[in-house]
C-alpha cells in the first residue's frame, strides 16, 4: 500500500495516508499544533472514461474531550503511488471555541 507523505512549504500542513491501489485511505492530516485521525478516499485519472482528473477527500477529528474536526479535498498531479503536487482545500471545525476556518494550500513530497 503506497504511503503519502506531503506538506506544505509555507503553512504548518502535512497529510501523511496509506492510499490502497483501489481508493480507501486513512492516516492523518496536521494543521499546526492540531492533528486528525483521517478517512477517505481517491480516485485516479484516467483509470475510467470521462475521469480527467485524480481527486481525494478525507475527513475526521483530533482526540476528546473537546475534538475539532476537519475535511480536506484536493487534486494530485503525479501517479497515485506517490504524488508531486497536491492542490488542498482544507476546513476545520471546533468543538472547543465553535471557530470555522477555511484554508488552500499546496503540498508536495516531504523528507
Amino acid at each position: 500500500m503506497p504511503q503519502w507523505k506531503l506538506a506544505s512549504a509555507t503553512l504548518p500542513i502535512t497529510l501523511n495516508v496509506n492510499a490502497d491501489d483501489h481508493g480507501p485511505m486513512s492516516g492523518t492530516l496536521t494543521h499546526g499544533t492540531t492533528t486528525y485521525t483521517v478517512a477517505g478516499s481517491w480516485a485516479a485519472s484516467g483509470s475510467v472514461p470521462g475521469r480527467t482528473a485524480s481527486a481525494f477527500g478525507v475527513s475526521g477529528s483530533s482526540a476528546a474531550p473537546a475534538p475539532a474536526f476537519v475535511a480536506a479535498t484536493g487534486i494530485m498531479t503525479g501517479p497515485g503511488t506517490a504524488p508531486t503536487r497536491i492542490l488542498l482545500e482544507l476546513a476545520e471545525s471546533s468543538s472547543a471555541d465553535g471557530s470555522l476556518s477555511e484554508i488552500e494550500a499546496v503540498l508536495t513530497p516531504a523528507p
